[in-house]
């Protein structure tokens, strides 16, 4: 049986350090940095970004894995689109 880092629980996720923790979002949602980058305005990339990593947020038992997902996109959200205030 493999070991799925994605399973992980909390506390084993805390111990991992900030580099292997990107490592196993950007594994999971490879292609959301260029989805939002491309998408053709910001509520496209809202969208995306949205829709783009919902199974690993479903299938992920870890809540912090998933608040540190929710803060990457926010994150590249900002980078390429600003924000809404904007």
């Amino acid at each position: 049986m493999e070991f799925n880092e994605e399973l992980l629980t909390d506390e084993r996720f805390e111990r991992l350090n900030t580099n292997r923790q990107s490592e196993l979002i950007a594994e999971y949602c490879a292609d959301i940095e260029d989805r939002i980058h491309s998408a053709s305005s910001r509520l496209e990339a809202l969208r995306l970004a949205e829709s783009s990593c919902t199974r690993f947020e479903q299938t992920c038992l870890s809540t912090l894995v998933r608040k540190a997902l929710e803060r990457h996109i926010e994150g590249l959200i900002l980078q390429y689109w600003g924000n809404s205030n904007s």
